[in-house]
C-alpha cells in the first residue's frame, strides 16, 4: 500500500512539471524572459503555496491520508492570507475576502488537527 501512495504522489508531481514544461514551451521571448525575471524575486513561493495545497489536499483525498490533508490547508491558508495582504493594495475588499478566507482555513486546520492529534472532542 505504502508504495502505491508513493507512486501517487511522484506521478502527481511528474504530471506537473510536464504541464508546466509544456506551456513554458508555448511561452513567447518576451514572456520567457519575463517570467525569468519574476522567478529572481524568492517571494513567487509564496503565491505557489495555494496551488501546492492543491495537490496535496488532491493526493490526501484519493490515498485517504488525514496529515496530508491538514498540511493542504495549511499551505492553503497561508498562501490566501499572503494573497490576500497584497491584494489588499490595490482592492481592499477583496483583499479582506482572502485574508479572512485563509484565516478561517487556517484556524479550522488547526483545531481539526488538534482534535486529530490528541484525540479530545471539541464539538
Amino acid at each position: 500500500m505504502l508504495i502505491v501512495q508513493i507512486g501517487v504522489i511522484l506521478l502527481t508531481v511528474l504530471l506537473g512539471c510536464i504541464y508546466a514544461r509544456r506551456e513554458y514551451k508555448n511561452f513567447t521571448i518576451e514572456e520567457k524572459g519575463q517570467l525569468k525575471e519574476e522567478l529572481r524575486n524568492p517571494f513567487w513561493v509564496f503565491h505557489v503555496l495555494p496551488y501546492i495545497g492543491y495537490i496535496f489536499l488532491f493526493v490526501g483525498l484519493v490515498l485517504k491520508i488525514s496529515v496530508l490533508k491538514y498540511i493542504a490547508f495549511l499551505l492553503m491558508g497561508i498562501g490566501l492570507i499572503i494573497d490576500g495582504a497584497e491584494v489588499w493594495e490595490t482592492d481592499r475588499k477583496r483583499g479582506l475576502l482572502f485574508v479572512l478566507i485563509g484565516s478561517i482555513f487556517f484556524l479550522i486546520t488547526t483545531f481539526l488537527s488538534l482534535k486529530f492529534l490528541f484525540d479530545f472532542p471539541l464539538f
